[in-house]
């Protein structure tokens, strides 16, 4: 995630086509040594590292219960399937030194070819070079950090990096909304500031013109001063790259002010929190968004969703569905290792990468030579209270 790009944490990043300019991963000979597990009938171990507790439980077990979910369809239907799956959960709160001490954990006391995890994109920056110097697969559900795209030959994501949110925005404010002049305001982060380097870059290039350009630390409550600046220089479009409560602060601000700009944001701000805390100063911002539709008639979302509605009595929301995707995809790539040797890593991460085209709940999804996921992303805008696609 955006350090989750839903979250207002810092951390996560809750996804192809990339701008990298990283090498092209080596294939790393077969390592007779790596963790494997016997192809037998028996359940297949593997680990899951996600917050349980602290400021971030509530995104973990929203990822957990669509974890649990395919994991119980998985081993109802085996014959279908795949191997019976065991996933042993570990708890990082949120914290790189916690992740790294449950990664440590799951390889050398439980013995798993691959950990999916972690959540946020600080824990899994932590864990991916120790994931990568012990060869075991690494495939984060929600971590959109740049800097993973270069982590390592055993390091995977589901959830694009924030290189394409970046790339993608821009090429929707020029040739969507035709936006000529365009303000900037970031939160002072990692995964933020990426993006909107990557935003202005694009965006000149094509033409436009960045006007003004604002940076704020995370906590900030007061952003009249910024407005009063965008009041002023009467951009086409605001760029927002930030987290919930900042962003929903500054366009409740916006809407007392009367700046009545064109709001344009990034993925994380797709999360009910937001409208929550924005309230009716939401209306018409717009934002990007993996594909993920409840309402969908494809068959891997009905299914979802009615499964999901048994087992809870509620409807599904984003991160349960990257949790669901992240077991069914490292459920399949350990069906295809057990078929081609056995249950290592190397076996797993050769699975990984041949996967193309995966009907996810979360959209189509393959893996290119980074281990980064090639998957679509939409616009979504906020209308009458609810998240509805943009058209």
């Amino acid at each position: 995630m955006k350090n989750f790009c839903l979250s207002s944490l810092s951390g996560l990043c809750l996804l192809g086509l990339l701008l990298s300019t990283g090498c092209k991963k080596e294939e790393s000979p077969s390592n007779s040594t790596s963790t494997s597990q016997s192809s037998q009938n028996q359940p297949i171990k593997i680990g899951a590292i996600v917050p349980l507790t602290g400021d971030a439980a509530g995104y973990g077990t929203s990822l957990k219960k669509g974890m649990d979910l395919a994991v119980e369809e998985i081993n109802k239907h085996p014959d279908s399937a795949g191997k019976h799956l065991n996933i042993v959960f570990e708890d990082d709160r949120n914290l790189p030194q916690a992740g790294v001490s449950a990664f440590n954990k799951l390889v050398s006391v439980d013995n798993v070819p691959t950990v999916l995890g972690a959540m946020f994109s600080a824990v899994t920056l932590a864990i991916a070079p120790i994931a990568e110097s012990q060869k075991v697969v690494l495939l984060s559900p929600t971590s959109s950090a740049i800097e993973l795209t270069t982590a390592g030959d055993y390091i995977f994501r589901i959830y694009p990096s924030d290189s394409y949110d970046g790339q993608y925005l821009a090429t929707f404010a020029n040739e969507k909304l035709h936006a000529k002049r365009v303000a900037v305001v970031t939160l002072q982060a990692a995964s933020t500031t990426s993006i909107s380097q990557l935003f202005k870059k694009l965006f000149t290039d094509s033409g436009g013109t960045v006007v003004l350009d604002e940076t704020y630390q995370t906590g900030n409550t007061d952003f009249r001063a910024i407005l009063t600046k965008i009041n002023e220089q009467k951009p086409d479009l605001v760029f927002l790259a930030g987290t919930l409560n900042e962003t929903a602060g500054l366009l409740r601000q916006a809407k007392e002010l009367g700046v009545k700009n064109t709001f344009l944001g990034i993925s994380t701000l797709n999360d009910p929190k937001f409208l929550q805390l924005a309230g009716d100063a939401a209306d018409g911002v717009l934002f990007s968004s993996p594909v993920f539709d409840p309402t969908s008639q494809a068959p891997e979302m009905t299914n979802f969703v009615s499964a999901y509605r048994v087992q809870y009595g509620q409807d599904p929301d984003i991160l349960a569905g990257y949790g669901y995707d992240t077991v069914n995809i490292a459920a399949l790539a350990i069906n295809q290792a057990d078929k081609n040797g056995g249950v290592t890593p190397d076996n797993i991460k050769t699975a990984l990468y041949a996967i193309k085209n995966y009907p996810g709940v979360t959209g189509k999804m393959s893996f290119d030579k980074n281990g980064d996921v090639v998957k679509d992303l939409r616009i979504m805008t906020v209308s009458g209270g609810k998240f509805v696609s943009y058209q």
